[in-house]
């Protein structure tokens, strides 16, 4: 009889992976594959469906017990609930007699909110708790009978076998099909010089690059697992991969990211999303040639609606020299005009840029201070102002009490000065006056946004998203839909604050309901009263011809559908 494991997937969130459904981790995928090589009977619980079973006889029964977890920079989640600290506390204190081993960003401590400190670790009842790489703790563990915390691995066989392996467990996901494949490409942070003082990737001592075959490899064992959707996130800066050393970092390597990308879509020929997530902004300044031909080549090989996150923190010069930070306020602006002069383009009529930056701010930073809040007010006011698109604002709070960080050495002679309203203020000023017109920049009226998975239903609206790298939150206008029914294309009508209104498409004029006809922009609710009285229509002549002003239909007329 084969030897019983249990693998928890407590969801990750870190600077360079990401781990809530609909991500699927590479932890948790690494794991699978050691577990599987070593023939084990696994049994895979993600954090959400854990809540719903038997857990005591789970645990009971199983020789190796795993618990992949940690937010390190931790914000909101629609897809699932990371596991709590009480709730480990509870698996812990259940007898076994197997093997319990715990990793993943949690070593570092542990929090489930920006804006606190982290809680050091001192668990009773967890026999490893994994320093190094845990699948490397765990193959050296089923290969020797020896723990050692500490263990790392580096990109070789063993390592390429497990993950390929691992891709197996993607089909015991609770949202399969419909989940996307974080990738490693790199470990450790590019830069050469110091790591911005907060982060946990800057923990990791030497940066590490995966070779294009290895990737290509777990590419292809997912795919052929019925993975359509991948992400570039496990990596600190998508632009140094493949890049060349030199005094001021590692130089953009053009033809190294297009070999990536190929290989991918080699292995994956019908793959659904490929987006990715880092871009050191810094690499775009110290290389804006290398760099513009890179961002082209990405723009050219990935899908639609791609979102290069740029990690400025925070803009202030003070702040961003006392921690460390990437870039000043005119080098943020340049990255950003690069992404968009590139990227800001759609691959197919109506559908979203191809490539567009999305922007990280973090407070509670050692340094800063109310100026701080007004410069990087300004610098938002001027990507505005410039008619620049920007895809997403993240905004969040800095965990502290990381261990291995410099935030921990400096925070206590520099505390941050912005008051807790002065923060909330702004935050809110972001999202009342800024992120409506990005929103409307990215996808304005007409827009056609591709399967959209609907996750809520509110009366006649129905709200999901596609899936991709910081999807848009679309509300579809539509009567007979379920939760989990997927919509194949949503064309895009209203704009709120950080989500988008449209209806199915294409428009079934003659069947559908008076709601949609009231969705369409100047339509309104008489107009819409007498195209369902007139109905039905043959032709879009016929449907103008029904309305006081046949224009307001032009926008939509290859979207109407008469074949009903």
């Amino acid at each position: 009889m084969r030897p019983k494991a249990l693998l928890l997937d407590g969801y990750v969130d870190e600077p360079a992976c990401f781990g809530v459904p609909p991500y699927i981790s590479p932890y948790v995928r690494y794991v699978y594959g050691v577990l599987s090589y070593y023939n084990f009977d696994i049994r895979y619980e993600t954090a959400d469906s854990w809540r719903k079973v038997d857990n005591e006889s789970a645990i009971k029964e199983s020789q190796i017990i795993v618990i992949v977890a940690g937010m390190t920079v931790p914000g909101r989640y629609r897809g699932g609930s990371p596991i709590t600290l009480s709730e480990i506390k509870r698996i812990l204190s259940i007898p076994r007699k197997g093997v319990l081993f715990m990793g993943g960003p949690i070593l570092h401590g542990y929090s489930l909110k920006g804006g606190t400190k982290a809680i050091k670790l001192d668990l009773h009842g967890v026999d490893c708790l994994c320093y190094g790489d845990i699948e490397a703790v765990l193959g050296h563990f089923l290969k020797t009978n020896e723990i050692d915390p500490c263990r790392k691995r580096t990109y070789d066989n063993d390592f390429s076998l497990w993950a390929s392996l691992g891709a197996e467990v993607v089909i015991k996901h609770p949202w399969y099909p419909w989940i996307i494949a974080e990738i490693e490409l790199s470990r450790g942070c590019d830069r050469l010089k110091g790591h911005c003082s907060f982060c946990s990737e800057g923990t990791i001592k030497k940066y590490e690059e995966r070779p294009i075959k290895s990737i290509s490899q777990e590419v292809k064992a997912l795919y052929q697992q019925g993975v359509k959707a991948f992400r570039l996130g496990r990596c600190a800066n998508i632009l140094a991969f493949g890049g060349t050393k030199n005094d001021k970092g590692i130089m953009p390597n053009p033809n190294a990211i297009e070999d990536l990308y190929l290989s991918i879509r080699t292995e994956a020929p019908d793959l659904e999303v490929l987006h990715t997530d880092n871009c050191n902004p810094l690499s775009i300044v110290n290389y804006p040639d290398e760099a513009a031909s890179a961002l082209e080549k990405i723009a050219t090989h990935n899908t639609e609606g791609d979102v290069l996150s740029l990690g400025l923190e925070n803009l202030d010069p003070k702040v961003a020299k006392l921690n460390n930070l990437k870039v000043d306020y005119r080098g943020a602006l340049f990255a950003v005009q690069l992404i968009n002069q590139i990227g800001n383009h759609t691959k197919r009529p109506k559908g979203l840029p191809a490539l567009l930056p999305g922007l990280n701010f973090l407070y509670g930073l050692p340094g800063e201070d109310r100026e701080s809040l007004d410069i990087n007010k300004r610098f938002l006011e001027e990507l505005i102002y410039e008619g620049l698109a920007v895809r997403r604002i993240n905004i969040r709070q800095v965990i502290g009490g990381l261990e291995g960080t410099y935030f921990s050495q400096i925070i206590k002679d520099h505390p941050s000065k912005i008051k807790e309203r002065e923060f909330h203020k702004w935050k809110d000023w972001v999202r009342k006056e800024v992120d409506p017109v990005f929103l409307k920049r990215v996808a304005p009226t007409g827009t056609i946004i591709k399967d959209v998975k609907i996750e809520e239903i509110n009366g006649h609206i129905c709200y999901g998203r596609p899936l991709g790298s910081y999807p848009l939150l679309v509300g579809v206008i539509a009567e007979g839909i379920k939760e989990g029914d997927v919509i194949p294309q949503v064309l895009i009508t209203e704009h709120g604050r950080r989500s988008v209104t449209g209806v199915p498409c294409p428009i079934r004029v003659n069947s559908c309901s008076i709601a949609t006809y009231e969705a369409l922009p100047g339509i309104g609710r008489s107009r819409a009263k007498r195209l369902l009285l007139k109905r039905p229509f043959t032709n879009f002549e016929e449907v103008c011809s029904a309305l006081d002003d046949p224009s307001l239909l032009e926008p939509y007329r290859e979207e109407l559908d008469f074949s009903d």
